[in-house]
């Protein structure tokens, strides 16, 4: 390996490990996204509830190098320390043997309690209980890929100009937008799902 290409190795494993060490940083860009997949869980270990409620990925690793890091790290501490004095007086600990050697709180119980405190809770947090709580807790079965199944048809379909339909692009981006829970490949496949038959470029 020459000298620029070992220089050229170094640089790109150090933009990486940046790139990493971002993601354990507050309110990280796919914060919104992790917040939707655990408020769907029943139970939240003490780490992730702490982490969770700071506005942290509910994997953040703890210790990393920078200040920015050292101070967040006295944030989470300071969260999950209000947590353990709770657990004997607010909180309820699951106790299963399936969870043994982790200490796993109610998440819905462990949301209320935050607000009951006043704790600052992020906006993305509430914002995702929201968004669970309508698609998962209501009369009838749903899921993103069906709520965006839906919201499409609505949106782009059911007066739609079959001379100049919408592009699958412009769907695609407004239902990243709108369901931010979803993967470009879902988002893909419901656009296709619900495409005017006399739009579609090939048939199916």
């Amino acid at each position: 390996m020459t000298a620029d290409n070992h220089r050229d190795d170094t640089r790109e494993r150090a933009t990486r490990n940046l790139d990493e060490h971002a993601l354990f940083l507050k309110l990280p860009d796919t914060y919104y996204q992790y917040a939707i997949e655990w408020l769907s869980y029943p139970h939240w270990t003490l780490e992730e509830t702490a982490n969770l409620l700071t506005g942290c990925v509910p994997h953040r690793q703890m210790f990393l190098r920078g200040e920015d890091h050292k101070q967040l790290d006295m944030e989470v501490l300071e969260t999950e320390n209000r947590i353990r004095a709770a657990l004997k007086t607010d909180l309820e600990v699951v106790k299963s043997q399936k969870y043994f050697g982790k200490t796993y709180l109610l998440s819905q119980h462990a949301l209320d309690w935050a607000k009951q405190q006043k704790l600052e809770l992020p906006a993305d947090l509430l914002k995702a209980e929201e968004t669970v709580n309508h698609r998962y807790t209501g009369e009838r079965y749903t899921t993103p890929c069906l709520e965006a199944i839906s919201w499409t048809i609505e949106n782009f379909w059911e007066h739609a100009n079959l001379r100049e339909p919408p592009s699958a692009g412009a769907i695609i981006q407004a239902m990243l937008q709108e369901f931010p829970e979803l993967s470009g490949q879902e988002c893909d496949w419901v656009e296709k799902v619900t495409r005017h038959p006399l739009t579609r470029p090939d048939p199916l």
